[in-house]
């Protein structure tokens, strides 16, 4: 049985009809973690090697804990989506084996308990819903329901409601901001170009200049897409170390 407190978030997420995540849709992001007694909750659409662009639930935290599994490519939310089952981490310190990559950047955000569950309508993909928390525990059985039955409705207003465009167009953010897919932290397009660039100076394929840009931003201690802007603006640039 879902909480009181989940039915009237989800009671928000169906009013939203086919506006998408609209303004009046703002609380219920911050409503649907302290139903599932978490510190945030975000969702976003894509998966693999253009990341998730967050569109819900768009605070600090969760947008940096998204650029974080994109930079390294691993993380909770990188297995959900892969694997279409959800991932609960109770504590992450435990995980450093396993994403030693995404375990040392999540405890610099303060980040101890993640929870992703992808997103999906019948076999499409959607996205990923990933809630975080800065103490470690797990969901209890009630909380499962509730992130369970979140994931579904906004998987569904994700791809039936929420427009996709290049500018101005885009869905409304966690923040209250219209960015659309090419606003603050939705950077993909420019690291697809900087990829792009890579591969052509290095002459490798696009997956091999992809890794090259992640270890390089993950060696650095920096963001992918700072990286990728420097390669696109040319103030980096790439060369084969045994031409």
């Amino acid at each position: 049985m879902l909480s009181k407190r989940m039915v009237a978030v989800l009671a928000l997420l169906n009013g939203a009809g086919g506006d998408g995540l609209g303004t009046e849709l703002l609380p219920a992001a911050a409503a649907a973690a302290v139903a599932l007694g978490v510190d945030g909750v975000s969702a976003g659409l894509g998966v693999g090697v253009q990341g998730v662009v967050v569109a819900w639930g768009r605070e600090a935290v969760a947008v940096a804990l998204d650029d974080l599994q994109f930079t390294v490519g691993q993380g909770p939310g990188v297995e959900a989506a892969a694997g279409g089952e959800p991932v609960l981490v109770s504590d992450v310190r435990e995980h450093g084996g396993r994403w030693p990559g995404f375990v040392p950047g999540a405890l610099e955000l303060e980040v101890r308990a993640v929870f992703a569950f992808p997103l999906r309508i019948g076999a499409i993909s959607v996205g990923v819903l990933t809630a975080h928390r800065g103490v470690p525990g797990p969901l209890v059985e009630g909380q499962l329901a509730d992130a369970l039955a979140l994931a579904e409705a906004v998987g569904v207003l994700l791809l039936h409601g929420a427009p996709v465009g290049d500018g101005g167009d885009g869905v409304l953010l966690g923040e209250g901001r219209r960015g659309g897919w090419a606003g603050p932290g939705t950077h993909r397009a420019e690291v697809h170009q900087a990829t792009g660039m890579v591969s052509v100076q290095l002459d490798v394929s696009l997956a091999e200049a992809l890794v090259r840009l992640r270890a390089h931003a993950y060696a650095q201690d920096r963001g992918i897409a700072e990286v990728a802007a420097d390669v696109v603006a040319r103030r980096l640039r790439f060369r084969d170390p045994n031409p």
